[in-house]
């Protein structure tokens, strides 16, 4: 509900000795600055008072929805979470599946090796948290293949370099 009050301007030509002096900032800005050329100095000005109704006794009214509300928050903002930890762990396996095929390359291996290794069946919902645990192992396994990979190339890579030197 809104209450509407009209209140007299402020006189800003004498200050009296309770009242602060004209020029503090209290005593001039009301809902924006009171100037002459705005507001006649007599003339009243309005303040809309709202009252806001208490939330709690509303709630206590509809019985406990409240809490279905927080819980339905709850389960929100894990299914966001997990959205979120999907879209990194699923970005991490794709930049992980390119490393694999350029070491590959670089080891001349069959570029088909290990490919149905690292394929994720698509069983799940993609939001599901046993999507997200399916594609954390199967990225966990792929990074350790890529860095085994790379070691493997680091060595010949080192070697190859020695050899030629002699």
């Amino acid at each position: 509900s809104q209450r509407r009050r009209l209140i007299p301007a402020l006189s800003l030509d004498t200050p009296s000795p309770a009242r602060k002096p004209a020029s503090s900032a209290g005593a001039r800005w009301v809902d924006g600055p009171l100037r002459s050329t705005q507001r006649g100095l007599g003339e009243p000005f309005e303040i809309k008072v709202y009252e806001i109704d208490d939330v709690e006794r509303l709630q206590r009214r509809r019985g406990g929805s409240g809490k279905e509300v927080m819980c339905f928050n709850a389960k929100l903002k894990i299914l966001e979470h997990r959205q979120q930890r999907i879209a990194e762990v699923r970005a991490k396996y794709e930049w992980l599946m390119k490393e694999l095929e350029t070491t590959k390359q670089y080891l001349m291996l069959d570029p088909n090796k290990w490919l149905s290794e690292f394929d994720l069946e698509q069983v799940w919902e993609l939001d599901s948290l046993e999507y997200l645990e399916a594609l954390e192992c199967v990225t966990e396994r792929l990074e350790s293949r890529v860095n085994f990979c790379k070691a493997h190339l680091m060595m010949i890579t080192c070697f190859d370099i020695t050899s030629r030197r002699r």
